[in-house]
């Protein structure tokens, strides 16, 4: 199959309409500053929530701050949230997972009972009592919740490691005398890509709803500051009275979680070959 067909097989039409989607956010993320109508932490107690208007598209908030400018700004206040939690837990999980898989003894030991004690509780219990220690914010949230993810990013890593270290090519490398970081990431871990792309793509969307869970109760971003999170918290009690006010962010937060896991589901479905082969059986035979 050539590379042209792999692509037209990878977008599907629901993958190329997540695609679109996530374009926009991101786009419109990264050019806030030149799409924004307004400064997002304006206030104008002589403009207060006023209904949407060619002035302001989404309307006013109660202190007269322009919904749609402090939208723009949120979302890239959340993107790059989110994506400093995968990242990071990418960092410190993926090494840790590779070093626990290959050497196995104590260090996969101590890995495994680590994970089995995080796994075992609530994700955002576990960011709380983090967050409690470390203080609110939005970096002392990115890293509560980093530090969770890390232990399931290090035992995926692990499994897909365990797979992998008893293969020929590794034994051949071992045999050669090939140094051991070279075998773990230029060998081992590009053999492991196809499915930590679809996982991590996936935690992007997790990681969103959980630091606007963490804004949302009072321990992420702190006012004036915004993000999708803090902005439902700010507009519940207008749910009734300004609905678009607490519709705006919640719809960005749905649609784009949405996206990102079909996007993840896509992006297996390209990198894995055996769900290409089982999904064109199922289609021969269907």
């Amino acid at each position: 199959m050539t590379d042209r067909k792999k692509l037209s097989g990878f977008f599907t039409p629901a993958v190329t309409v997540s695609c679109v989607i996530l374009l926009i956010v991101a786009l419109t993320a990264v050019f806030a500053p030149l799409i924004a109508p307004y400064d997002p932490l304006e206030t104008d107690l002589g403009s207060t929530l006023l209904p949407p208007s060619p002035s302001h598209l989404l309307g006013t908030d109660q202190n007269g701050r322009d919904i749609f400018s402090r939208m723009l700004f949120g979302g890239r206040t959340t993107i790059l949230g989110a994506f400093g939690i995968v990242l990071f837990s990418m960092a410190v999980g993926i090494p840790s997972g590779l070093i626990a898989g290959y050497f196995g003894g104590i260090a996969d030991r101590i890995l495994m009972r680590v994970t089995d004690v995080i796994v075992s509780f609530p994700t955002l219990l576990l960011a709380f009592v983090f967050v409690g220690v470390l203080g609110r914010g939005l970096r002392n949230s990115v890293l509560a919740i980093g530090i969770v993810y890390i232990p399931m990013t290090a035992r995926l890593t692990r499994s897909l490691c365990l797979g992998e270290k008893n293969r020929g090519y590794v034994e051949a490398l071992r045999s050669q005398g090939c140094p051991v970081p070279r075998i773990l990431f230029l060998q081992i871990l590009p053999n492991c890509i196809p499915t930590l792309s679809s996982q991590l793509t996936l935690d992007i969307g997790y990681a969103i709803i959980d630091l606007a869970s963490m804004s949302f109760i009072g321990l992420g971003v702190q006012l004036p500051d915004c993000d999708w999170g803090a902005m439902l918290e700010e507009s519940r009690s207008l749910i009734f009275t300004r609905p678009v006010s607490a519709l705006a962010p919640g719809f960005a937060i749905a649609i784009t979680v949405i996206a990102i896991n079909i996007l993840s589901d896509g992006v297996q479905r390209y990198l894995d070959p055996t769900r290409r082969k089982l999904k064109r059986s199922v289609l021969r035979h269907g």
